[in-house]
């Protein structure tokens, strides 16, 4: 879904997570992934699409196969409708106009199923971290979608939706109802294409914050301390990184301040010299590639660099950084001399700066 990502970059809006409602096989899995995006959550009602998801899907982490029929509340039993054309035309409505439209289209068969939401789809599978965009390809029922994810969209930047000027299916929904809809959280249109006999894609977004203005606090405990990473390589002191104390000065540049070798649970620390009262730990991630190696950080804390508590699990989500979505790890004047940043995957350990406060 090409479309959805370069309109995501056009708003200003960083792709953090997607949730793709109607995703068929997957096709836009290497897409989403390229983009740095984590988690990718895939919802598939057709069993057959499914099983291919599911199969696209296996060797992409943080890519996780649903198989759901998504509408405005959860519990219902529904019949839903398998399409001929490999299951991409299929919905919960009678294909109505679309059957003029598209005569070589028809229904093969009924599933039996019952719905969920957007919204209980987001607490079990990405809890207390909403994606910030949605896809939604319904097949005439995307506003029931949208309805089911009051909860989630005034979370999300982007909705990237199927949208036709008069419905395409029996009983499916407009373009207009979708914008008044979405309008109620703040979300707006942003860019609209329709074919000749008004059926098409629509994104909407909401208005670009500014640049947050960070807390302070007493100032950055950890400018000029010495760091320590696990591992070397050619990129070590490439471009702007500059060993393990290329993170702690200067302003984020969105490029990373340092970078380890591929390993396994490659990390980096910092010794502040003397155990103190933490406010936060604040992480910028590279912007220019590879957001998501970052996706399984965690953050520990030592008072003398044998011993460590765990303090934070990123758990699979993106973040930001020279774009004013860094990580902020809240500490609460927790006490501590050294701060160790940690993957628990194999793979490389780069970020722009990283400021404990």
């Amino acid at each position: 879904m090409l479309d959805a990502l370069k309109q995501m970059d056009v708003a200003g809006f960083r792709v953090e997570g997607i949730l793709h409602v109607g995703a068929n096989e997957g096709q836009e899995r290497n897409d989403y992934a390229a983009n740095g995006a984590s988690p990718c959550l895939y919802v598939e009602p057709v069993d057959s699409a499914f099983a291919i998801l599911k199969a696209n899907l296996a060797d992409l982490p943080f890519h996780t196969a649903i198989q759901a029929v998504c509408a405005e509340r959860a519990g219902d039993a529904v019949l839903f409708n398998v399409a001929s054309n490999d299951g991409q035309s299929s919905s919960l409505f009678a294909l109505g106009a679309h059957a003029e439209h598209h005569p070589d289209i028809v229904y093969t068969g009924v599933q039996r199923m019952v719905t969920t939401t957007v919204d209980q789809i987001v607490a079990e599978h990405s809890p207390g971290r909403v994606p910030n965009l949605l896809v939604v390809d319904a097949q005439g029922a995307d506003l029931r979608v949208l309805r089911g994810a009051t909860g989630s969209l005034p979370h999300v930047d982007g909705v990237y939706v199927e949208v036709s000027q008069t419905p395409l299916y029996e009983g499916g929904c407009t373009l207009e109802e979708i914008t008044a809809f979405l309008r109620g959280f703040d979300l707006h249109p942003h860019w609209l294409q329709l074919n000749a006999v008004g059926h098409g894609e629509a994104f909407y977004c909401r208005p670009q914050p500014p640049y947050p203005a960070l807390p302070l606090f007493d100032g950055v405990v950890s400018v000029g301390k010495p760091a320590a990473q696990s591992s070397y390589c050619e990129w070590s002191h490439f471009d702007v990184a500059d060993s393990p104390s290329g993170c702690l000065n200067g302003a984020p540049t969105g490029r990373p301040g340092f970078h380890t070798d591929i390993e396994d649970a490659p990390w980096w620390q910092v010794d502040l010299e003397a155990v103190r009262a933490l406010n936060e730990v604040r992480v910028f991630n590279r912007m220019d590639s590879a957001r998501e190696r970052s996706r399984t950080l965690r953050v520990l804390l030592s008072d003398d660099g044998v011993a460590w508590r765990l303090v934070h699990v990123q758990a699979g989500h993106t973040f930001g950084g020279a774009d004013g979505r860094p990580l902020r790890v809240m500490l609460g004047g927790e006490r501590a001399r050294f701060v160790r940043l940690q993957l628990t995957e194999r793979t490389y350990l780069h970020l722009d700066k990283v400021f404990v406060l």
